[in-house]
């Protein structure tokens, strides 16, 4: 039996071993390194403030007085303010607000437009002068194509915003922005260090090939198999290393000597955190369902209430109009309890909650009272955290939003959620599902355990120390592995 299991162990070293020491390798660049994304506050600092002059007209073919509203946000785009609705996750509805017609597809030169508050300034010669940049004169971007998606948009994009225009915006980082052909919003942004470092972090890590991962089931199905194969690997060489030094002659403590010593000693020393990581990594597929949440759509439905009509709508936008929110380069609905509210957002990040007559409006005591028994919380328990706590915090290269409210229910589920101070929103919930990934995945995979263990430079000591451990196992290992198969 003993030697099957060697000879199971060897097969396997050499079937995965070499994929392994990749997964260790592209980790460490991971570390430093995240998969590129278009964060909301990048986004926010290249929009233009709405022009409330030309808006704000919505036909009643497209949108009638009883209709519900869905969520809906204003922005400016080619130079005239616009009205997203976001119908479903696969489908929106773009409507001009200076003209009141829908915009069926955003032209070329509309997403240009876009794209060229992105671009450097100054510029050389030959540059275009944008309209409505104060004089300020930048290159033009260049259009490069037309996609569905490439080995940057895999995520994060919902179908509702695709095809996506592409362009090169000719700065020194060799920037990149994709811009959605629906809605008009920048929906990604590379630049050359991301797209090098990439290629030798994220992407082999996650087997992120694009003709690949766009295949999602079958993506998903190569990632759990090879990890599982990766982890039963792992398990088996600790058996064997710590059975061999059981069982090794008392004057040797060990019975190898070359490279079969240094994988016996690495396996000795990180073979479990090795086996340990291959599982967490497999764990965050969430295989068969084995950690699956409950999702948070309800209550967020809860929250909002009933819709409101399309003659609200109307009414609050002429009202902000009226108003004209001073600098506001974004309005985003956040309604509470059936009554409309908005979120009016300046190009530095700074944020208004505004009422349906665009007067400013903090969550009052009734509205945190309304919250907590909507979440089946207290509103006496309601905590504002300034920092994270054990399933809501910042992690190296993934922040998240403070400060926010927290709400514990006191209906036995042990859920607890976590809302945005200023709107009144849902942001994140944690049911008993996100708490086992929580400790099965971030804690096991990123030793992730407790916030000094998170903080810089302890957690990058600590990680090189483990990854370069499971890294000797996996390279001495596939070596022997290949060398014996040579003989």
């Amino acid at each position: 039996m003993i030697r099957l299991l060697f000879l199971l162990h060897r097969y396997l070293g050499i079937a995965v071993g070499a994929l392994m020491a990749m997964w260790c390798l592209s980790g460490l660049v991971m570390m430093y390194v995240s998969y590129p994304a278009l964060d909301g506050r990048t986004r926010l600092a290249h929009l233009t403030p709405i022009n409330w002059g030309h808006c704000c007209r919505i036909s009643g073919s497209i949108l009638g007085d009883t209709d519900p509203v869905p969520p809906f946000r204003v922005e400016m785009l080619g130079g005239r303010p616009v009205l997203n609705l976001q119908l479903r996750p696969e489908s929106a509805a773009l409507i001009d607000l200076s003209t009141g017609a829908r915009i069926d597809q955003v032209s070329a030169t509309q997403a240009a437009s876009v794209a060229a508050a992105y671009t450097p300034v100054p510029s050389r010669a030959g540059a275009a002068r944008i309209p409505g940049a104060s004089g300020i004169t930048r290159r033009a971007p260049r259009l490069i194509d037309q996609l569905d998606f490439d080995q940057w948009t895999l995520e994060g994009i919902s179908p509702a915003q695709r095809p996506l225009y592409h362009f090169d915006l000719h700065d020194s980082r060799g920037g990149e922005l994709y811009v959605s052909s629906s809605t008009g919003r920048a929906v990604q942004l590379t630049t050359r260090w991301q797209r090098f470092w990439n290629w030798l972090g994220a992407v082999p890590h996650w087997l992120y090939f694009a003709d690949l991962r766009h295949h999602v089931w079958l993506w998903s199905q190569v990632v759990i198999y090879t990890s599982l194969i990766g982890c039963f690997l792992a398990a088996t060489g600790l058996y064997i290393g710590v059975r061999q030094l059981i069982c090794s002659p008392r004057e040797r403590w060990s019975p190898y000597r070359g490279f079969n010593l240094w994988h016996h000693i690495s396996g000795l020393l990180f073979g479990l955190f090795a086996l340990t990581w291959v599982l967490s990594g497999l764990l965050s597929m969430n295989p068969w369902g084995l950690m699956e949440g409950g999702g948070a759509g309800a209550e967020r439905a809860q929250l909002r209430g009933a819709p409101i009509s399309g003659m609200e709508l109307r009414a609050a936008l002429q009202n902000l109009a009226a108003a004209a929110p001073a600098d506001a380069v974004s309005i985003e609905s956040a309604s509470l309890a059936g009554k409309l509210f908005v979120i009016a957002s300046r190009a530095d990040g700074r944020r208004r909650r505004l009422d349906a007559y665009g007067a400013a409006t903090r969550l009052s005591s009734a509205d945190r009272r309304f919250i907590a028994a909507s979440l089946h919380g207290e509103a006496e328990g309601m905590q504002l955290l300034r920092q994270g706590d054990a399933y809501y915090f910042s992690f190296p290269g993934d922040p998240v939003e403070l400060p926010v409210w927290r709400v514990l229910t006191r209906d036995g589920t042990g859920r607890r959620y976590y809302v945005d101070p200023v709107s009144g929103t849902l942001i994140a919930a944690v049911d008993r599902g996100s708490e086992h990934y929580r400790w099965w995945h971030d804690a096991l995979h990123r030793m992730d355990f407790a916030a000094l263990v998170r903080g810089r430079p302890q957690w990058d000591v600590l990680m090189w120390l483990l990854m370069s451990g499971a890294t000797v196992i996996c390279v001495t290992g596939t070596y022997l592995g290949y060398r014996r198969l040579a003989q």
